[in-house]
């Protein structure tokens, strides 16, 4: 069902409007960034990040087909985008794996591995409280944002928005350390 939706509000920062947009193609749109990645957290991520960045360009923004459209194309690319970033940090993975002798590779990776892990945890505690305990409920304990909305006595709207702004926080945090992250991903 395709939607004539005048983009004037969102462009004049109607918020509201904004969030109507949200929960009505969110799921949608996660459903499709799921057929590309094939991985409900990437796509939750990347669909996150799309209504991120339309709500931070709404006013530089020119949608010339319908929203749905538009947001499709957001997505797609977004993903695509994705899937490039994975084989460039596969490959580099590869190529250091190759590099290393497997007996050093193996303690020199408990080392890395474990002040990588230092390093994730002090970027979570440095998180706001209530951003921090709603990232923890949703990535560590495996709860669904109505879960952690039902518990905390919060909206769905506040969950997510709380966990676009943990995942803007933890990528800004730990952008040296993503190739490390990534090796040690897939190597578990």
């Amino acid at each position: 069902m395709e939607k004539n939706i005048d983009t004037t509000l969102l462009q004049a920062g109607d918020y509201s409007f904004f969030e109507d947009m949200f929960h009505e193609w969110y799921s949608p749109l996660c459903r499709y960034a799921y057929s590309i990645l094939r991985d409900m957290d990437e796509a939750e991520d990347v669909v996150q990040q799309t209504f991120y960045k339309l709500w931070d360009q709404r006013k530089e923004i020119e949608i010339r087909t319908s929203i749905n459209s538009y947001l499709y194309r957001m997505v797609h690319n977004a993903c695509l985008n994705r899937v490039r970033q994975i084989k460039i940090h596969e490959g580099h993975i590869a190529e250091y794996a190759t590099e290393r002798d497997d007996s050093d590779h193996n303690g020199d990776l408990a080392l890395v591995e474990s002040e990588l892990q230092k390093r994730i945890d002090l970027a979570i505690e440095k998180l706001p409280p209530r951003c921090r305990e709603v990232f923890k409920l949703s990535r560590f304990e495996q709860r669904s944002y109505s879960e952690i909305s039902d518990q905390l006595g919060v909206s769905v709207n506040t969950v997510e928005t709380q966990i676009v702004k943990a995942l803007k926080s933890l990528r800004l945090s730990l952008k040296d350390y993503l190739s490390f992250i990534l090796l040690f991903s897939i190597f578990k």
